[in-house]
């Protein structure tokens, strides 16, 4: 009887740790993504703030004039 009740909870434990892993799968998908389309929007911002201030050097000068308020 012990070995039936055994194998009964080691049933269920798999089942459980199947989809906790399916969920885990699933979570790290969504923070790659998440973390892929903060990095693009990011790298957008950049070349398109050198684009407005006209070029990297310029970008530069105009985030320490921002900063110091001049």
């Amino acid at each position: 009887m012990k070995s039936a009740a055994a194998q009964k909870t080691r049933t269920q434990t798999g089942s459980i740790g199947k989809v906790d892993e399916q969920i885990y799968k699933v979570g790290i998908a969504v923070v790659g993504i998440s973390s892929l389309a903060i990095g693009v929007w990011a790298t957008v911002a950049l070349v398109s703030g050198m684009v407005a201030s006209g070029g990297p050097g310029a970008l530069v000068a105009d985030w320490f004039r921002a900063v110091i308020g001049s």
